[in-house]
Order: C-alpha cells, then sequence, then structure tokens
C-alpha cells in the first residue's frame, strides 16, 4: 500500500543490503519518478556530504561539510508537500548519538516522515561487509576481523562499527523514541531474489512495478583473491606512509573498478564462508535479532526466519586463506593503477600551476610510464618473494 501523498520515505540501509543498486536505479530514474508524484533529491545516488554534514562525520580522506548543509537540504524537503520524497544514504543507519535521529525527524517533518531498513542475512553480510572495509584501508584478514566483531566488545573499532548498522535492537533503540513503530519497516532481503528491496520501494512510493530495475554491476563483488591482493596494497600504504589522497586516487578509483569490471576468474573463489569457530556465535546472533525486530513491533517485509545461517554456512578453516591471485586479476589490478595516473596527469595538464612545488616529486604527480614502470617492478618482487 502506498505511503500517503506527502510522505517522505528515509531509507537508511545499511551498508551492504543492496543500498548502492537501489539508490543508483532511483537516482537514473528521477525524471520518471517525478511523473508519479515522487521527489529523488540531491545531486548524486545517495546523500554522501549532505548525510556527512548531519553526521558530523566523514570518511577518511574527505572534507567534513558544515552541519548548514544539511539544514538547507532539509528546509528544501520540508517545501515538497506536494510529492512524495525519498531519500536514501547508509550513513543514517549507523547514527549513535540520539540527538541526530532527533535533528533528522524533526528536520524532515515527524508528521510525514517514514523511516525503512534492509536485513541482510549475516553469514552472507559479514563477508561482504568486511571486503567492503578492504576497499576502505581495512588491514586486518577477515580472519582477524572477524574474531572482533563476533568476540570483541565496543572498545573494538571492527566490532562497534558494525553492530552500530547491523544491530536491530540498536537501530529500533535510535529511531523508536521519536516516530511510532508503524512509521519503520524492515525489509528481508533475500540474495536469491533481488527484487525484494525494489519491488517494496515502489509499493511504498506508488510506483508501478518494474520501473526500479537493479543493474548487475553496480558495487560488484570482488573476488577472495581481489580482496586479499586489496588488503595487502592497503598494508603497504600504510608502511610507506603514503598520503590518503594517493589512496582515493589509485587505490578506490583505480584498482577496486578495475577488479570490479574484470569480474572473478574461474581460478578464484567468491567471498569466504563463515570459519567453523564462528557457526554458533553468528546464530545466536541471528536468533536475538529477529526476536529484536518482533519485539519492537515493526513493520516487517518478508519471511524472517531467512536470517538464520543454514547448517552449510560454515567452512573448513583452510577455505578462508588466498595467498595468491591469478595473473588476469594482477594485470587488472595495474591497469586500474595506470588508468588513474592517467587521468591524474590528465588533470594536472589542465591545471594551471600557480608556483613552484616545494619539495620532491609526489606519487599522485608521476607519469602513468613511470607508475606503471614502478607498479611492474614492485609485482615481479612480490611474485618471486611467492614463490621461494
Amino acid at each position: 500500500m502506498p505511503l500517503p501523498a506527502d510522505a517522505v520515505l528515509l531509507h537508511i540501509g545499511p551498508y551492504k543490503t543492496g543500498s548502492t543498486a537501489l539508490q543508483s536505479a532511483l537516482f537514473a530514474r528521477r525524471e520518471e519518478l517525478g511523473q508519479y508524484g515522487v521527489a529523488y533529491p540531491g545531486n548524486w545516488r545517495r546523500l554522501f556530504g549532505i548525510g556527512h554534514a548531519l553526521m558530523r562525520w566523514a570518511p577518511r580522506g574527505h572534507p567534513l561539510p558544515d552541519v548548514s548543509r544539511w539544514d538547507r537540504f532539509a528546509a528544501e524537503v520540508r517545501e515538497m508537500r506536494d510529492r512524495r520524497v525519498c531519500l536514501s544514504t547508509e550513513d543514517f543507519g549507523r547514527i549513535r548519538r540520539l540527538e541526530r535521529s532527533r535533528k533528522i525527524v524533526e528536520d524532515l517533518g515527524a508528521d510525514r516522515l517514514h523511516v525503512v531498513a534492509v536485513a541482510r542475512a549475516y553469514h552472507r553480510l559479514l563477508p561482504s561487509h568486511w571486503q567492503e572495509r578492504v576497499k576502505n584501508h581495512e588491514r586486518r584478514t577477515y580472519d582477524e576481523w572477524l574474531r572482533e566483531v563476533l568476540k570483541g566488545d565496543e572498545t573494538d573499532e571492527a566490532n562497534r562499527s558494525f553492530w552500530t548498522s547491523h544491530d536491530m535492537a540498536w537501530m529500533t533503540s535510535r529511531w523508536l523514541p521519536y516516530l511510532p513503530p508503524d512509521r519503520l519497516t524492515v525489509i528481508v532481503t533475500d540474495d536469491s531474489d533481488r527484487g525484494v528491496v525494489p519491488r517494496t520501494f515502489e509499493g511504498l512510493l506508488g510506483l508501478p512495478e518494474g520501473l526500479l530495475t537493479l543493474e548487475d554491476n553496480v558495487n560488484a563483488s570482488l573476488s577472495f583473491q581481489g580482496t586479499e591482493l586489496l588488503r595487502r596494497l592497503n598494508l603497504r600504504f600504510e608502511d610507506r606512509g603514503w598520503s590518503d589522497r594517493s589512496y582515493t586516487t589509485y587505490l578506490q578509483r583505480g584498482v577496486v573498478p578495475a577488479l570490479q569490471a574484470a569480474g572473478r576468474s574461474p581460478l578464484e573463489t567468491p567471498l569466504p564462508p563463515l570459519p567453523g569457530w564462528a557457526e554458533d556465535l553468528v546464530r545466536e546472533r541471528s536468533e536475538a535479532r529477529i526476536a529484536a525486530i518482533r519485539e519492537a513491533g515493526v513493520n516487517v517485509v518478508g519471511d524472517l526466519d531467512r536470517l538464520l545461517p543454514p547448517a552449510d554456512a560454515s567452512g573448513p578453516a583452510e577455505s578462508v586463506q588466498a595467498d595468491t591471485v591469478s595473473l588476469e586479476t594482477a594485470v587488472s589490478a595495474v591497469a586500474g593503477v595506470v588508468e588513474a595516473a592517467q587521468r591524474r596527469e590528465d588533470e594536472l595538464r589542465r591545471t594551471p600551476r600557480s608556483g613552484p612545488r616545494a619539495g620532491g616529486p609526489r606519487v599522485a604527480d608521476t607519469s602513468s610510464r613511470a607508475m606503471l614502470a614502478e607498479v611492474l617492478r614492485r609485482q615481479r618482487r612480490r611474485f618471486g618473494r611467492m614463490r621461494s
């Protein structure tokens, strides 16, 4: 059943629950949405800087916008009383301070706000979440990270980061003080049916079924070996003290999209299953999550039992090792760096210099040919050590 004609639908993710694909579909069809009385405001697929301004947090390497940026945006949304408004950012799925969620509710309108979150089974979510962290500087192995998440506490950064987003009792406690339970909806996602989330949004927004089609290659997963390659590059960045700007330019905008576009080699494996030691811990967490959703009394779309791990969710210890990558994956990574270096070189060529540059040459100013030679030299040295 569609929401009221002036409703504000706020999608809060959380991370790794299909948010990117949904946001891309909504953003690509903004003009068509308008024909059905729906607005998807913002200049990108998600409320990136706008959300950071409200959260008073920004990813490493990105500036923190002033909170006034959120205030201006929220004022614009309040003026949109003649249509349904849809907003989306996973950042709001990791709120810790109650004043943040209270401000969102007050600024967007407590009389018209509806919040939607997506729940994905932990045995699928955990390896996917680790991979996303690796794309953002994570240096711990999957097993090291998983132990901190499942056996650590709030003093452990990985534990705090994961459960702030995916502990359903915590998440509902951030919103239910300011919204009634019937204004909060939890969608149980199903990895075997990617249409559950877009169909639900079509229904809530009063859109025709099939309008929000998801592209297959949006934020595609890397292979386990590709993720491990990236993790070891993260270690090199830390050891060498290379800048966050270089990380963004050459890894996040170079290596990662190149590996995603290349796909998984037949010699490589998907992300790892749960190790045997984690099976009981994940089942306990899953059962507690289902109980919390039921106790909260919120709207539920889908079957909560799908959040329980199957009997074969775990694998042997050796299945979580990844010490080699295919030659094709290595070539894709190198090509991604070269393409990023070429883009950077082109940007510098178009930008007039304001004066002499202090110090020696920077990575960002290195030519693509020199960058390729250096990357190939290091790859040969690395593979030589692996064979010895």
